[in-house]
């Protein structure tokens, strides 16, 4: 494999992931994961949603998502379907995945990384983004980095996903899956650096602090991720894959698609509680 680098992301060339990877490939990619935290996967025309899963699989365990429509064959891959004029096609209700975030960030256990594929594609648009939210730690000023440091979060589902259901079902989610915290700076478990952990979808209030305070410094803290100077950007092809660690980063997809459809599938790797 040769690795090109691109901003904080990396283009992975010369391996197929459709059949079987080898266990020295996987090693290599998940050792790239964490280093450039984003991968950009070329030319995958061949990729079947089976092995879509099968690859993910080589990574750990995969979650089914419980508000996302998933694939007819396969519940672990939840369908992102974006058109024109639909709220239907958008993911999360009130918002759209056009909102920094990290994956399930709601849950006692996040995601330790996500794999996109796109199944259809606008003439144009349809990007999405990546933010390195170890820059975005290191990018606040050192007194306001010792400040946040010991804060918690609480995270929460209903934020973002309580609009699109029953009220019925949302207690019967809330019992399953109920809010909970995290810090505001998480630990990276494989580099020991320092990640800032607050979205804008799922991160309702700072632990023990006034909502105006609270209010006030999230969205100064959210702020972070939209700063060109942590991102990478991928323009989506047909056949490209991307895989990123959701633990060190947020992501955001652009929706000027037009007139246009995007219909893309994300297998979610289950990951750690954060520390």
């Amino acid at each position: 494999m040769i690795h090109s680098h691109l901003a904080s992301g990396c283009e992975v060339r010369g391996i197929e992931l459709s059949g079987s990877v080898p266990p020295d490939a996987v090693a290599e990619i998940r050792k790239a994961l964490v280093e450039h935290k984003v991968l950009f996967f070329r030319d995958q025309h061949h990729l079947t949603a089976a092995e879509h899963v099968a690859f993910g699989r080589l990574f750990g365990e995969l979650e089914i998502h419980p508000f996302i429509g998933a694939n007819r064959d396969h519940p672990e891959l939840i369908v992102l379907n974006r058109s024109p004029g639909t709220e239907s096609g958008r993911s999360l209700s009130p918002y759209g995945e056009d909102l920094w975030h990290s994956d399930v960030s709601w849950r006692a256990e996040p995601s330790f990384g996500s794999i996109l594929r796109a199944k259809q594609l606008p003439p144009v648009g349809g990007d999405t983004l990546w933010a390195d939210m170890k820059a975005a730690f290191h990018g606040l000023s050192p007194e306001l980095q010792n400040a946040v440091r010991p804060l918690r979060a609480i995270h929460d589902f209903d934020k973002a996903f309580g609009a699109g259901v029953t009220a019925d079902r949302k207690a019967a989610m809330a019992q399953k899956y109920p809010p909970v915290e995290h810090l505001v700076v998480r630990t990276h478990p494989d580099t020991g650096a320092p990640i800032l952990y607050v979205n804008e979808p799922f991160t309702s209030r700072i632990v023990g602090m006034d909502i105006r305070e609270s209010d006030a410094l999230l969205n100064l803290l959210y702020r972070q991720a939209g700063k060109p100077e942590y991102q990478c950007r991928l323009s989506w092809r047909p056949g490209t894959v991307a895989l990123w660690d959701n633990r060190s980063t947020q992501h955001y997809a652009c929706n000027e698609i037009g007139d246009g459809t995007r219909i893309m599938e994300r297998v979610t790797i289950v990951g750690d509680r954060p520390y």
